[in-house]
């Protein structure tokens, strides 16, 4: 897919630019702080579009009561990019680009929104640094 080599070669540029490592699954953003935020990604088509889902773990449902998890769907409505989700087990924020309009700064706000957010996030609500 071409569409995932230019998104590669983007993506490697923001982390070099950021000094995000850059892994075979995703990104890692970490703080001076000491926390950091796994960013992964998942490529795949709808509708013959090439998308990026990007994806970052908050912690898992199950530690997660209705009422807390109401809240997480109610906040959706202000989340600058992406959304809250369940994938799998975990309650995690995702992010979908389409390859063939994904340029620095979209990569970057969205990577960077999601791991900011994210964190903020999993601090609050799990207190852990775990993902």
């Amino acid at each position: 897919m071409a569409g995932q080599e230019h998104f590669a070669q983007i993506l490697k540029r923001v982390c070099r630019d950021r000094g995000w490592d850059l892994l075979p699954t995703g990104v890692q953003v970490s703080w001076p702080n000491g926390r950091h935020q796994l960013i992964e990604l998942e490529f795949f088509q709808f509708e013959r579009e090439e998308l990026v889902r990007l994806f970052t773990t908050i912690g898992e449902v199950d530690g997660m009561t209705a009422v807390r998890l109401t809240v997480a769907l109610r906040i959706n409505s202000e989340l600058a990019h992406g959304c809250f989700a369940v994938h799998e087990d975990h309650l995690v924020m995702t992010d979908t680009l389409m390859l063939r309009d994904a340029d620095f700064g979209e990569i970057e706000a969205s990577i960077s929104y999601l791991a900011e957010t994210a964190d903020h996030y999993e601090q609050t609500i799990f207190g852990t640094d775990q993902y």
